[in-house]
């Protein structure tokens, strides 16, 4: 029988291979890819607080004597957590703890008083570690909210009755004062001196509270504060990211929108992600539904680390 040309071309290719592999010769090697190597630094919205209430440990990442013991703390498994289980990244450190601030990058002071190390601080840790150097391919980090008091502002827009949240307002043109004096380019620069190839993904922060008018809330405010003075509120985070965010493009880094993973799982919906309750350290932060299904969804679709990884 004739077969087609091409057919004999595949049976002779097909021969060829087999007496290829019979003689024991090696078949090329492909490169095996190389996961991402991964660092983790911020305030408590990176370090999963909230995410096991009542439970909270010390960073262990942070021994030595000049922190003052284990005043460094992290909640449980959350979003970092998961992604760290990607068989695109490698994590080679996570130096996130509840309470940190940007502060003053350029600042050569020692720890703030309380053994909370602010972000380049976090950062320098690291590098002095090993882990955030010239090969580390991802950094990302939540910041910023500790800057402009965001637990202030809250108890000040709790204690507003008004009907037009007018301390509410003040409180929160203030924090976006604030937010505007945050050196997020300062700090971007200070973790590219210590990992020159990473790619910083600069995380936002979600709208708290349910408001009035939509399909989920059932009580505008969460009975937190009223339904005007939480408008506003969520207003003020919506500007405080778009602040985050401008600063962040700027400096060249990667600005992560969370709010839409969160839509309708806020403070006072039906189904809310966040803690409220007896134990108010955590509260107004993301429970492990919060960090699972809001977090980490927005981290993978955004950052998409796959496309980090190197053949």
């Amino acid at each position: 029988m004739q077969f087609p040309a091409v057919w004999r071309r595949s049976a002779a290719t097909f021969a060829a291979a087999t007496a290829l592999i019979l003689s024991g010769a090696s078949a090329p090697a492909f490169a095996a890819q190389q996961p991402v190597k991964y660092v983790n630094l911020g305030d408590s919205y990176s370090a999963g607080w909230g995410s096991l209430a009542p439970t909270a440990v010390g960073n262990p990442v942070y021994l030595s004597p000049e922190y003052g013991g284990p005043t460094c703390l992290h909640g449980g498994p959350d979003d970092v957590t998961l992604f760290d289980q990607l068989h695109s990244v490698a994590p080679t450190g996570d130096y996130a703890c509840a309470g940190a601030l940007v502060g003053d990058p350029n600042s050569t002071a020692g720890v703030p008083a309380g053994g909370i190390p602010t972000i380049v601080q976090q950062a320098a840790e690291a590098s002095r570690d090993g882990a955030l150097n010239s090969t580390t391919g991802l950094v990302t980090l939540t910041a910023g909210g500790n800057d402009v008091n965001f637990g202030q502002i809250i108890g000040a827009c709790a204690a507003d009755p008004s009907p037009t949240a007018v301390g509410c307002r003040e409180a929160v043109a203030y924090g976006v004062q604030l937010a505007n004096g945050v050196d997020v380019a300062g700090t971007v620069a200070k973790i590219r001196g210590y990992a020159a190839n990473a790619k910083i993904a600069w995380l936002g922060y979600p709208q708290l509270f349910a408001t009035a008018g939509e399909s989920t809330t059932v009580i505008a405010g969460g009975g937190v504060m009223s339904a005007a003075a939480a408008a506003v509120f969520d207003k003020g985070t919506d500007q405080l990211n778009a602040v985050l965010a401008g600063k962040t493009r700027s400096a060249g880094a990667q600005f992560v929108d969370v709010t839409p993973k969160f839509n309708g799982h806020e403070i006072g919906s039906a189904d809310s992600w966040f803690n409220l309750g007896q134990y108010t350290q955590f509260n107004f932060h993301p429970t492990a539904d919060g960090y699972t299904q809001g977090y980490y969804p927005a981290m993978v679709s955004a950052i998409k680390p796959a496309q980090l990884v190197k053949g």
